[in-house]
């Protein structure tokens, strides 16, 4: 016989509970169920005398084995966790904000990364993370020496967020005026991950993106020399078209 005392709201869960253990629900799964409506001592005082079937006995008998395991794999996350962020942490106190080195190199290997070319015009970058506009902002302005009337955005971003918003928002990240902005390009996706939109930059200096590609190259000569001679040696494929010439390919 169960004592335990229920009334008002407390029936609906008490009721939902026993029909959920009898199907050989555990507890946990119970109080999920029940959104958690009450504590697990009452879901025990109000299940313990229903007998279970040896299957169901079997299933919750795994289901604590692997409660075992799940706990165990999330506490050694934690603590995994936490031993990266010590160690980031150490190797971040060694660079430091105000040396122009740390900033080429973080600057260069970003536009390596994202960044993009118009042959014999501009150079450009386009992300949505904003330390990441940030850094490449820094690049261009305190390595290349990048006057900002030189420098123009464009935001890219999803019909249904706040145009208006974003702009400002990009300015801010960018430090430039509205004035430096070219016409936003509306676009009409599935998802929505952006609300702020994806922010290119255009620098309009063929001088800036050729110091880049030639920074690149050295960079890559003396980290990556055998991967930069294979890269020397490869011919380049162009497509022109359907009608084959001299060094491209059909497709």
């Amino acid at each position: 016989m169960i004592y335990c005392i229920y009334n008002g709201k407390k029936k609906y869960f008490y009721e939902k509970a026993v029909a959920l253990r009898n199907k050989g629900f555990t507890y946990g799964e119970i109080l999920e169920e029940i959104n958690f409506k009450v504590s697990n001592s009452t879901i025990s005082c109000w299940c313990s005398g229903i007998e279970l079937t040896p299957s169901q006995k079997d299933r919750i008998k795994e289901k604590q084995r692997n409660f075992k395991l799940i706990k165990y794999l999330i506490n050694k996350s934690i603590e995994d966790e936490k031993r990266a962020r010590a160690w980031a942490k150490e190797k971040a106190e060694l660079i430091s904000n105000d040396n122009l080195e740390n900033l080429i190199l973080s600057g260069v290997m970003l536009y390596w990364a994202e960044g993009y070319g118009s042959v014999g015009k501009s150079a450009g970058f386009t992300n949505t993370d904003p330390q990441m506009i940030k850094i490449i902002m820094r690049f261009f302005r305190e390595v290349l020496g990048v006057e900002d009337k030189k420098i123009k955005i464009m935001i890219r971003i999803e019909k249904r967020n706040d145009v208006e918003r974003a702009m400002n928002y990009w300015s801010e990240i960018v430090k430039l005026p509205l004035s430096n902005f070219h016409r936003t390009e509306i676009l009409k996706t599935k998802n929505n991950k952006y609300p702020n939109g994806m922010c290119r930059i255009t620098v309009y200096d063929v001088s800036v993106r050729r110091k880049i590609n030639n920074l690149l190259k050295l960079i890559k000569a003396k980290w990556a020399p055998v991967a930069q001679r294979i890269e020397q040696h490869t011919p380049k494929v162009k497509v022109v078209g359907s009608i084959p010439t001299r060094g491209t390919i059909k497709i």
